[in-house]
C-alpha cells in the first residue's frame, strides 16, 4: 500500500520544518502542496495562515477534521538523544518535535480523508497557534465555512482511542501594588512582593480543595509565573503572577474570576488578554479563557465513531478524555458542535524530549480517519 511509504515520508518532512506558534509557514506550504497533489477539490490559505482542504461530497451538514501545525519549543537540547528536527526513523518509531503533537495526526488525516468517498463535504483544517491559543484559529475557519458542521473530529494523540472531552483552562493575571523606595531604606516603601505572599499561600491551599469530575478528573490551580517591577535596587511597587486554572464541567469564566478575587481581595484580578501575531502578519487580540467540554458516551457521534473505528482498526477503541486542552474548546465548549478526538501516538509524549510516534500507528490512524469520514457522512443531521 502506498500509505506505508508515503505517510511516514510526509511526516518526516513536516517534522523537519520546525514550526513554533506564529512560524508555521513552511509546514503550511508543505500541506497545501500535498493536499493539491492528493486531489482535494479546493485548497485555501486564510488571513491567519490556516490551510483548509475541501473534499466535495454532497448535501447536508459538513464534517470538519481539525489539527494544528504549530509545535512546542524543544527545551534543553541536552535532554534529547536524537535531533528534534530530524524526523529520524528508529525501530518503527518516527522521532522529533511535533511527531506525536500533532504532525503524525495531520499526516494521517490528510491521507485518510483524501482517500475517503463521503456523501457530504469534508474539510481538513490545519490551524496555527493552537499551542498558545487553542480554538481561536478553528473559530475563524468555522466562520469562513459558513455552515454548521454535523461533527468535528480532532486529530490530537489518543493512542488510537476515542476522546470525548477535556478540562478547560483559564489564565488569570493577579497584581498587587505598593510604593517604591530605595532598597537601602525599605521602611520608606511598601513592597508589592510581600503583599503577594499571602495570596500565593491561599492559592496553594485552594488547589487542594477544588472539585473533581468522575471522567475529567480534578480541577487545578497553579501559579506559573511571577514578576516584580521596576527592578534594580528599588522596593517594587508592582508584583504580578500568572495563574493557570484548569476547569471541569460546571465551572465557567465568571465563577473562576469570583473564586480568585475571593483569594486576593486587595489585588487586581483579570483574565489574560494578549495579541496573537500570525506568520502572515495578521494580528488579533485573544482572551485566555477556554471552556471544558464532554460528550456523553451514548451520543450518536460516539456510537457511530466507535463502530467505524472498530471496523478500520480491527478492535474497538477505549473511550477516554484528554488531560490537556484542544481546539474542542471552541467547537464543543463554545459552539456546542458534537466533537470527538482520534489520533496516533501516546498523549503523554507531547512536549517531551525524544518525542516519537509509531509508523504503524500513523498508517492505522489514516484508515481510521477514512472510516470516520465515510461513516459520519452517512449519519443524518443533526448528530
Amino acid at each position: 500500500m502506498r500509505w506505508q511509504e508515503e505517510i511516514p515520508s510526509f511526516l518526516r518532512g513536516l517534522i523537519r520544518n520546525f514550526s513554533p506558534s506564529g512560524q508555521e509557514e513552511g509546514v503550511a506550504d508543505l500541506i497545501l502542496e500535498k493536499m493539491e497533489e492528493l486531489g482535494f477539490d479546493e485548497v485555501t490559505r486564510d488571513r491567519m495562515g490556516n490551510v483548509v482542504g475541501k473534499i466535495s461530497g454532497g448535501e447536508g451538514a459538513p464534517i470538519i477534521f481539525d489539527g494544528h501545525m504549530d509545535v512546542a519549543e524543544v527545551g534543553d537540547l541536552n535532554n534529547w538523544h536524537v535531533d528534534p528536527f530530524s524526523g529520524v526513523s528508529l525501530d518503527g518509531r518516527i522521532y522529533g518535535r511535533g511527531s506525536v503533537d500533532m504532525k503524525g495526526g495531520l499526516a494521517s488525516m490528510i491521507y485518510g480523508c483524501a482517500s475517503a468517498e463521503p456523501s457530504v463535504d469534508l474539510y481538513v483544517v490545519c490551524v496555527v497557534h493552537e499551542e498558545t491559543y487553542e480554538g481561536v484559529a478553528l473559530r475563524e475557519v468555522l466562520k469562513e465555512v459558513g455552515r454548521r458542521p454535523r461533527a468535528v473530529v480532532l486529530g490530537e494523540p489518543t493512542d488510537l482511542n476515542l476522546s470525548v472531552g477535556q478540562r478547560g483552562r483559564c489564565v488569570l493575571k493577579v497584581v498587587t501594588r505598593g510604593k517604591t523606595a530605595h532598597a537601602s531604606m525599605p521602611e520608606l516603601g511598601r513592597n508589592a512582593i510581600y503583599r503577594m505572599i499571602p495570596i500565593l499561600r491561599k492559592i496553594e491551599v485552594e488547589n487542594r480543595r477544588l472539585p473533581t469530575h468522575p471522567l475529567l478528573g480534578k480541577g487545578t490551580m497553579a501559579v506559573t509565573d511571577i514578576r516584580a517591577m521596576p527592578g534594580g535596587p528599588i522596593i517594587p511597587d508592582r508584583c504580578e503572577i500568572t495563574v493557570d486554572r484548569r476547569m471541569i464541567i460546571g465551572e465557567d469564566r465568571e465563577g473562576i474570576l469570583e473564586e480568585v478575587r475571593g483569594l486576593a481581595p486587595e489585588a487586581e484580578v483579570e483574565v489574560v488578554k494578549e495579541e496573537l501575531l500570525c506568520y502572515t502578519g495578521y494580528r488579533m487580540e485573544v482572551e485566555s479563557y477556554f471552556p471544558p467540554w464532554l460528550l456523553g458516551e451514548d451520543h450518536p457521534l460516539v456510537r457511530c465513531s466507535l463502530g467505524a473505528l472498530k471496523g478500520a482498526l480491527g478492535s474497538e477503541p477505549e473511550v477516554t478524555v484528554w488531560r490537556f486542552s484542544t481546539d474542542g474548546v471552541t467547537s464543543a465548549g463554545v459552539l456546542g458542535i458534537p466533537t470527538i478526538g482520534f489520533g496516533p501516538g501516546d498523549p503523554s509524549m507531547a512536549h517531551q524530549p525524544d518525542e516519537w510516534v509509531g509508523e504503524k500507528e500513523v498508517i492505522l490512524a489514516a484508515r481510521g480517519y477514512k472510516a470516520l469520514a465515510e461513516s459520519l457522512s452517512e449519519v443524518g443531521d443533526p448528530l
